[in-house]
């Protein structure tokens, strides 16, 4: 059936010219009769609720003027404000930064009872290298933007074989080329009006089918023809198909194509469920138990429904139709919202959420446009009947008026009203109302005329900020969880499936890491300033993680350089701290043997006193007793002498240990002046 789009959204449809489009004389026409009428009142569907407000926000992103943007008949300005471009640009640029600021934008975990990490680690890394080969990073890129604009991303993951050309030197050293194959999982980012879905689901899971439609050249279809990806009946048909006719509501309204203007064909893929009866028929019957199931599949209807991959191309010729080939019969479309609306399937996103304000403050700039021609532009009221004949209205500097009478009496400049000097005020104000719509920050609109107190105090930035770290984090979860997630998974279960000898992995579980923003880098930057120079002194390590999370967060060149120093930095404190611990140890253990020495000096001192006692109790026993006093004094002279040995051994030990004491001091102070001499050089 054909369209015909009238004024409003209105869609009549002209049953004549549908039989144009009418499949005959293929092997699968019925497969394509049957998508058709379920495709196109799905697009009917989607085209009537939400093409119109897709086809606004496409223009107001693209600043494109529309006659339909008008806000009342005698509006001449067609002004757009760019604050609805800058919340989308800026939200989108958020969310690319924390997904794919990282060299490492995601990471593989492997299963907790799995002692073994190591496939884990490889598998990561060969998917990571897979996956930048083709650019995957645009591709998330471009449907981050498509999901800020309308609401809903769509991302197609593709499982192809490419061939491959290498290099390599032969036996004589010459470099010689090498052909191969190989499977290479590649991505396509669709914009909503690409994207056809089942209306009464709400999940690409729970659909009966989703469907895409794009426009290709036609010779791409040949070579795929050629290839023997698609059919090589729809070579014959395919030249005398009919393009169906272009929706006058497409989002890109500048780059309307007919088969006129371009040798097009119109692609549509569906992905879903569709009756076994109908792939059998496409596979034939190889013999007597394939004939059963195909009259046992023909009787049963539309009941026996099975996943399948059906391309067919301007809505009457089938391209290719097979049964999904994958493991877990999951399919290949990834839809992510932006933001979630519930129970709906189209998201919201930026634009939706900044149109009401948008809309407001184009409508104050167009006004105050338009009354700035009434007051730029001088307008004069003329005496028609006492003007010559042939005078050119017109104003101009060294004109010379010719009147018939004084012209104060015949020219009277007309004034209509005078410029609001309040309405650029207000556009300020309508800005900032767009911002908090959106969520999207932007610090030199949202701090401008910052005082020292009240409301836009120097901490309000410092709160503004939060919150839009805040909300931005809900986007960025979202991503992370309803594009990424899916989309590595899908890649590693067709690698898995498709190319065993470079995937020989079997155990994994996926855990994709998101970073932080831009502004949240720089608010996390800030903290950890402020966290640095509240530090003590003696928390030499902590500084040093602080610092080493300060670098984390920034974007320089030669981060992993400045953490590698930071590092190394941090194991010469730790050599350096224990080399300390080791020389107060040792310090502490010559006080310890000082001590005993000091006690055995003591000891010493009382066995002297000692002696000296026994000595004047000898003589005073000797005299009384009338022993001779020179044994006495013998025996007396020989503890003497033993006593001044023992003095003279206890000298030399602390003679000794005095002599260690100041080379362990010099050796400190040696140190000290190593380390002053260090934090000098480092401070210039």
């Amino acid at each position: 059936m054909s369209e015909i789009t009238t004024s409003g959204h209105s869609i009549l449809v002209d049953p004549e010219s549908g039989e144009l489009r009418k499949p005959k004389g293929q092997p699968g026409a019925q497969l394509v009769s049957w998508l058709v009428g379920r495709v196109q009142p799905w697009r009917d569907h989607r085209n009537r609720n939400y093409l119109s407000k897709w086809t606004e926000y496409w223009r107001l992103w693209r600043g494109q003027w529309d006659p339909a943007d008008k806000n009342r008949l005698s509006e001449r300005s067609r002004l757009i404000a760019p604050a609805l471009m800058q919340a989308i640009e800026m939200s989108v640029a958020e969310v690319e930064e924390a997904v794919l600021g990282k060299e490492s934008w995601f990471d593989i975990a492997d299963d907790i009872r799995d002692q073994e990490k190591l496939d884990a680690t490889l598998m990561r890394d060969q998917l990571r290298e897979d996956m930048d080969e083709v650019e995957v990073r645009d591709v998330i890129s471009e449907a981050t933007l498509v999901a800020a604009i309308f609401g809903e991303g769509t991302v197609k993951v593709n499982t192809e074989i490419h061939g491959i050309e290498g290099l390599k030197r032969n036996s004589a050293g010459e470099l010689v080329t090498i052909d191969g194959e190989r499977v290479v999982v590649s991505y396509d980012s669709y914009r909503p009006d690409q994207v056809i879905p089942d209306p009464s689901g709400r999940t690409v899971k729970e659909m009966q089918g989703i469907a895409l439609e794009h426009r290709v050249p036609t010779h791409a279809v040949y070579e795929k023809i050629e290839a023997g990806i698609y059919r090589k009946d729809a070579a014959s048909l395919l030249g005398g198909a009919h393009l169906p006719r272009e929706n006058e509501n497409s989002l890109s309204l500048e780059e309307r194509l007919t088969p006129v203007d371009s040798d097009a064909t119109n692609i549509i893929e569906y992905h879903g469920k569709v009756p076994a009866k109908f792939l059998l028929q496409l596979e034939g019957a190889s013999d007597p138990l394939d004939e059963l199931i195909l009259m046992e599949a023909e009787r049963a209807s539309d009941e026996v429904m099975v996943e399948a991959i059906v391309t067919y191309a301007n809505d009457n010729v089938l391209l290719r139709a097979i049964a999904n080939p994958f493991v877990l019969k999951d399919r290949t479309v990834i839809c992510f919202p932006w933001e979630a609306v519930p129970g709906r399937f189209w998201g919201r996103g930026v634009a939706e959420k900044g149109y009401n304000p948008q809309k407001a403050l184009d409508a104050e700039l167009r006004a105050r446009s338009d009354s700035l021609g009434f007051v730029s532009a001088p307008m004069l009221g003329l005496d028609a009947g006492r003007i010559p004949r042939g005078f050119k209205p017109e104003v101009k500097p060294g004109k010379v008026w010719l009147t018939n009478g004084p012209p104060d009496d015949i020219l009277r400049p007309v004034q209509i009203g005078a410029l609001e000097p309040n309405t650029f005020n207000q556009t300020q104000e309508l800005t900032q109302m767009v911002q908090m719509g959106t969520g999207a920050f932007d610090t030199a609109t949202s701090l401008r005329g910052t005082t020292s107190s009240g409301g836009n105090a120097a901490n309000s930035g410092s709160m503004l900020m939060g919150a839009f770290v805040k909300r931005s984090k809900r986007a960025i979860q979202n991503v992370s969880r309803k594009l990424l997630e899916p989309l590595i998974r899908k890649t590693a279960l067709r690698y898995l499936q498709f190319d065993p000898v470079r995937y020989p992995f079997d155990d994994f579980t996926f855990h994709v890491k998101a970073t932080l923003g831009v502004i949240a880098r720089e608010m996390e930057q800030v903290n950890l300033t402020q966290l640095i120079g509240m530090l003590p002194e003696e928390g030499f390590n902590t500084k040093l993680e602080a610092a080493k999370g300060f670098i984390e967060l920034s974007s320089v060149l030669n981060k992993a350089d400045i953490i590698a120093a930071i590092a190394t930095d941090k194991e010469q404190a730790q050599e350096r701290s224990q080399q300390e611990q080791q020389q107060q140890q040792a310090a502490a253990a010559q006080e310890q043997e000082l001590g005993e020495i000091a006690k055995e000096g003591e000891t010493l001192k009382n066995q002297k006193i000692i002696a000296e006692i026994r000595k004047m109790l000898a003589e005073a026993e000797s005299t009384e007793r009338g022993i001779d006093i020179k044994e006495v004094m013998a025996i007396l002279e020989g503890q003497r002498i033993g006593l001044q040995e023992s003095e003279l051994e206890q000298f030399d030990r602390q003679n000794d240990l005095q002599v260690r004491r100041l080379d362990l001091q010099e050796f400190q102070l040696n140190l000290k002046a190593r380390e002053i001499a260090q934090r000098g050089s480092q401070g210039s």
